[in-house]
């Protein structure tokens, strides 16, 4: 299971982090069932390679891990 959802509005693509203090929130996408910032549909696959969604932070900013593509428009993470 992918630690991360991503929004499937391409304008978008708002990224969630859904462990919390290392544990896994598997009850999140009932909680939060559509993006906050357009209300989009979550995926848990990379936008880009469509392989499981799998995030590393470069510098403050977050690329897919498995294809290094940079989808989410220079948003950092806190």
């Amino acid at each position: 299971m992918s630690s991360f959802l991503i929004c499937t509005n391409a304008a978008c693509r708002f990224l969630l982090d859904r462990r919390l203090n290392g544990r896994s929130m598997d009850g999140v996408r009932k909680i939060l069932q559509h993006c906050p910032d357009c209300g989009g549909d979550w995926s848990s696959a990379c936008p880009s390679c469509g392989q499981a969604l799998a995030v590393k932070i470069t510098n403050g900013l977050p690329r897919s891990a498995c294809c290094e593509h940079r989808a989410y428009h220079d948003r950092r993470v806190a």
